[in-house]
């Protein structure tokens, strides 16, 4: 197949995420891959991803994902990653919630 005759690729609309999970990680190489899996298997794209080390003795990674989807799908997401091997805790923010903090 010719790349002229190849379809365009998909548009991914996310300009206000709706949900954001906080995430405490093992260090590790695979420990990313193993975070957003979850997301590929029910096709949510993330709209950003933030990731730091917490600079602890124990290493742990704090990764923010930003994301929309139905809350139905999104809590599933945090069920899913809170049973993860390499998620030590797993928090859902919605954008409900950041309105009422503010």
């Amino acid at each position: 197949m010719s790349a002229s005759s190849a379809a365009p690729p998909r548009a991914v609309v996310c300009t206000l995420a709706q949900h954001c999970l906080h995430l405490d990680v093992e260090p590790g190489p695979n420990a990313l891959l193993r975070v957003l899996e979850p997301f590929v298997i029910h096709d949510v794209m993330p709209c950003r991803i933030d990731l730091a080390p917490e600079g602890g003795e124990d290493g742990a990674v704090r990764i923010d994902i930003h994301f929309s989807a139905p809350s139905p799908l999104a809590e599933r997401l945090e069920g899913r990653l809170a049973a993860s091997v390499v998620v030590r805790a797993a928090r859902l923010v919605s954008a409900r919630d950041w309105s009422e903090a503010a």
